[in-house]
């Protein structure tokens, strides 16, 4: 049986005031910050280990060596209650909270996509730009089968840019201040995560599609060229080297069983034909590199240690940290997530790819000390999200847990709405019935049918709501009014979905299921995030910088506090829509 994950306290922040209006184009550089104060340090570097759950630093301290997430443990700040004050706890939100300093229902990014204008759109990307260096396009597989090929979804079909993003980051008032003095640099394997902190104007942000990608966002190649060190780090092809090389445990000497239980527990996924126990493949089932062996290495935790060689040629060629202006490096190891999906937060995958972070720590921070000198930086590391344990692991332990699948509580919807309000009958793939669009947590419903039946939105809303409030798995269900509006006291659910509530993006019904119960298929594999519960929303935070007073602190906080802590590391002054303040007695 895996160890009990019981639900965490919920912390709400409070609401602060400002209004940034976004761009939709490359915008112009703001006027000066004045009344800036002196730079505490040279670099400031925010990591983040996508879906590192809050609890793991004190449930695996035991087994982490001294120089990485100990270091930071105890020579600086910690927060073992810092939780994230929204409701849809996915990556795009998680990113675009962190530096600047708010939620969805001001900065705009509700959700990593959503319904917009009578289409799916991406939090990180349009088809208004497009790759660089372009994605090569490969040849089918041979064991391919028509039926295997999917419509695009918007983020395929979109290059990365921060068009949706509506308030400004850290790395905006940095530029604002410094202008290109100060240099931003945002690097992932995700595109959403390299370019959702690092703001409007960064010097650039890449990621990973089986080599180091851009866009014309930021580069147009002849003014703005790709840096020599992006393309040396993709003309030697170093991610080709893991080809053939399995993922095998970590440490020897850890008993894996009982740290986190056993290597085939019930509910687990295999990933991409990566297994469901150790050693796991890393070809993607292939004999050559290919688009299905990219996918399998970000799915283990070679995806880290590609990113970590990234960063290291990143702070050497552009020489951050080496003059009066500070800069600022955004580093969002992504391998983490992609694995707590396949195999969920109790798995020895998991505390697999955890004991390999401490160790990526420990080089991390011995490169930050030799390449810009101990005290000359901060480093802030947090997550974006949480995760739910697997629905068989938490019934095994005795939780009412399950699988709610959207596309049956869709039918049922689409059905009670056709008995209460009339309406043709939806026809296969067609937006033609009540509902138009489903983008969980969100429901969408059809202006063209509301318009010729002569029903009112709220009236169509408040019917559905009521329904879906009493299906098996849900917790609650709100209307868009009702998220509008203000929360009973009390209401920490209300208060949080409110906070992820944006009315030009968001749909007409918000869903959140009950604890341990996540959106998926009765037969699927894996689990997911994306909820207020306690498990999705709390996520470590870690301070470690000059005068920062080190030990665990017992307040609570969110994640959000890094973006006045970064600005006051940086001398600048917080973002507009900033809510979170330093914490107190964060210096010694």
């Amino acid at each position: 049986m895996r160890p009990a994950v019981a639900l965490v306290p919920l912390f709400a922040a409070l609401v602060g005031l400002g209004v940034y209006a976004g761009t939709t184009s490359r915008p112009t550089p703001p006027p000066p910050v004045v009344g800036s104060d002196k730079p505490r340090v040279k670099l400031a570097v925010l990591v983040v280990f996508d879906q590192m759950r809050g609890d793991y630093l004190a449930r695996w301290r035991p087994l982490f060596g001294p120089g990485g997430f100990n270091r930071l443990l105890r020579d600086g700040a910690s927060f073992a209650r810092c939780h994230y004050p929204y409701g849809v706890t996915t990556t795009g939100p998680g990113h675009a909270s962190v530096l600047t300093g708010t939620s969805g229902y001001r900065h705009g990014i509700v959700n990593n996509s959503w319904y917009e204008r009578g289409e799916e759109v991406y939090c990180g990307g349009s088809e208004r730009y497009t790759l660089v260096p372009p994605v090569p396009k490969e040849k089918p597989a041979a064991d391919a089968k028509p039926a295997d090929a999917k419509e695009p979804t918007a983020e395929e079909k979109g290059a990365g840019n921060p068009d949706r993003l509506l308030s400004p980051t850290v790395a905006d008032v940095l530029k604002a201040a410094h202008g290109d003095k100060a240099k931003v640099w945002g690097l992932s394997l995700k595109d959403r995560s390299a370019i959702l902190p690092t703001g409007k104007r960064p010097d650039g942000a890449f990621w990973f599609t089986g080599r180091w990608t851009t866009s014309t966002y930021y580069t147009d190649a002849r003014d703005r060229p790709v840096p020599d060190w992006v393309t040396a780090a993709n003309k030697a092809k170093a991610p080709d080297r893991y080809f053939g090389k399995d993922w095998t445990r970590f440490r020897a000497d850890v008993d894996y069983a009982r740290w986190a239980g056993p290597d085939d527990a019930p509910g687990e996924g295999t990933g991409e034909k990566q297994g469901k126990t150790f050693p796991h493949p890393t070809t993607g089932g292939h004999k050559h590199p290919g688009k299905a062996y990219y996918k399998a290495l970000a799915n283990s935790p070679y995806g880290n240690d590609l990113l970590l060689d990234l960063t290291k040629a990143c702070v050497r060629a552009e020489r951050l940290g080496k003059d009066d202006a500070p800069d600022l490096l955004v580093v969002s190891f992504s391998s983490n997530d992609l694995i707590g999906h396949t195999w969920g937060p109790d798995s020895q995958e998991v505390l697999d790819v955890t004991l390999r972070s401490d160790a990526l720590m420990a080089d991390l921070l011995r490169f930050l000390d030799a390449e810009v000198g101990a005290g000359n930086y901060l480093l802030g590391l947090t997550a974006d999200h949480g995760v739910c344990p697997l629905p068989e692991a938490s019934r095994a332990d005795g939780r009412d847990a399950g699988r709610v699948d959207p596309a049956v509580l869709r039918k049922e919807a689409e059905a009670h709405l056709r008995a209460a309000f009339g309406g043709p009958s939806p026809e296969p793939k067609a937006a033609s019935g009540w509902v138009e669009a489903v983008e969980a947590p969100w429901l969408y419903l059809n202006p063209r049918l509301l318009d010729a039946t002569g029903r009112s939105r709220a009236e169509v809303a408040r019917a559905l709501a009521d329904f879906l409030a009493d299906r098996p798995g849900v917790a609650r269900a709100f209307t868009a009014d009702e998220l509008a509006g203000e929360a009973p006291p009390g209401d920490d659910i209300g208060r949080r979905m409110r906070r992820s509530y944006h009315p030009a993006r968001c749909g007409d019904v918000g869903v959140v299921l009950r604890p341990f119960h996540i959106p998926s298929k009765a037969d699927a594999t894996g689990t997911t995030h994306g909820s207020p519960w306690g498990y999705d929303a709390h996520v470590p935070l870690l301070v470690y910088g000059p005068g920062v007073r080190g030990g665990e602190r017992a307040e609570p906080v969110t994640p959000q506090a890094l973006a006045a802590v970064f600005a006051q590391f940086l001398g600048v002054r917080p973002p507009t829509d900033a809510e979170a303040p330093v914490p107190a007695k964060l210096f010694r």
